[in-house]
């Protein structure tokens, strides 16, 4: 398939993120699910523990995740990258295309030069990282981003940033990275303007699913798609999983089923794709009952480029720069992220939050340390002899 074939209708994207709980066979099993239920796609994402984090020992307060250390979770959650290859080629075979998130600049130049991906998405988290958006840019593939968790001007820099390293086929997508989400905080209203303002293509990484967030009851996760679709969706993303209970006890243990909570079943996909189709092609698919209708209206919300207040808890994991390696006094700060992070190099863009941005890292490389540090600290100006 090609992407620039779906303009007609919705480009559907089943992510699989971590629900293969560590098992390259589950993998398979819901990308010929994802095959079955209609989507167009399937996504994986790039990274390993020591490319995304370090071990820090720091916890995600305020989201589904607080009670996990970070460097640990990722160790479990992440998917081997052995994998990604075998799975590229089965999707080739059964006729359904494969993409993955790169989560730092290394994961670029393997997705492109050995999985060999015909695009690549750009998760919410690393839309901050400018220079994995630089490197994602120069490959010349098409690129998705997820908007979660930006404010304008953090939306506006990214754009600007793959645009001059010569993007031609942006899409951008209407995101809350609320894990999950609530139908009141999808606002779909913005899609309109990012796609006249940023002459994009739009869609949405949905991670609605339950009416009730709290206590994880009562999903509804065909709304929110099968919205976007009417308000001109081209992109619809959502997480897939095969069974929430058994993903939902995986994670009471602490061994896997870490996205259960915003995670749409194999039949729920189904339900979500033939519902977007029976629209695209002319038909008025019926909401089952006055409550979808009422959360139907909800998820129209209003055009805004804030952070909800659940989202800004995510925003503390969002990477910056730190120091990835011991740097004495006199030394000269060396960038990581294009090279074997653990021999060369010794500051990095690495969750979480807490040190310098992204943006200011070709300041800081080559200049001196103004006093030995210790990796494990968040690179902040007063370390750096300007």
């Amino acid at each position: 398939m090609n992407f620039n074939a779906h303009n007609n209708k919705t480009y559907i994207i089943s992510e699989i993120s971590c629900n293969h709980n560590g098992s390259l066979d589950e993998a398979m099993k819901i990308l010929h699910g994802s095959k079955d239920a209609g989507a167009d796609c399937v996504k994986l994402q790039t990274y390993t523990a020591d490319t995304i984090t370090r071990d820090f020992k720091t916890k995600p307060k305020g989201t589904i995740w607080e009670n996990t250390d970070l460097y640990a979770l990722y160790k479990k959650a992440y998917t081997p990258w052995e994998w990604k290859i075998e799975l590229k080629a089965e999707a080739d075979r059964i006729g359904i295309d494969l993409i993955s998130s790169p989560f730092d600049e290394t994961a670029v130049d393997f997705l492109v030069n050995e999985v060999k991906v015909p695009m690549l998405k750009i998760a919410s988290f690393e839309t901050v990282d400018t220079k994995l958006l630089a490197k994602a840019a120069q490959t010349g593939l098409p690129i998705i981003m997820s908007n979660g968790m930006m404010d304008f001007r953090e939306l506006l820099e990214a754009v600007t940033v793959l645009r001059k390293n010569g993007l031609q086929d942006l899409t951008l997508l209407q995101c809350n990275s609320g894990y999950p989400a609530t139908f009141e905080d999808a606002n779909l209203s913005t899609m309109a303007v990012m796609k006249e303002m940023f002459d994009c293509k739009v869609g949405v990484s949905d991670d609605t699913l339950f009416v009730d967030t709290k206590d994880y009851k009562n999903p509804k996760p065909h709304i929110t798609p099968l919205e976007a679709v009417k308000r001109g969706a081209k992109v619809v993303e959502v997480h897939v999983m095969r069974s929430r209970e058994e993903s939902k006890v995986l994670m009471e243990k602490g061994l896997g089923g870490f996205d259960w909570p915003f995670s749409r079943e194999l039949h729920e996909l189904k339900k979500m794709v033939d519902m977007i189709r029976d629209f695209e092609n002319g038909g008025n698919p019926q909401y089952e009952s006055e409550e979808e209708k009422q959360l139907a209206k909800l998820t129209q919300g209003t055009v805004s480029f804030d952070p909800t207040p659940k989202e800004m808890n995510s925003r503390a994991q969002r990477p910056s720069l730190w120091v990835t390696k011991d740097i004495k006094k006199g030394e000269k700060f060396t960038f990581a992220a294009e090279k074997d992070k653990k021999e060369i190099g010794n500051f990095d863009s690495i969750r979480p939050g807490g040190g310098l941005h992204i943006r200011f890292t070709d300041i800081v490389e080559g200049k001196i340390a103004n006093q030995d540090l210790k990796a494990g600290q968040p690179v902040s100006w007063d370390m750096v002899s300007l």
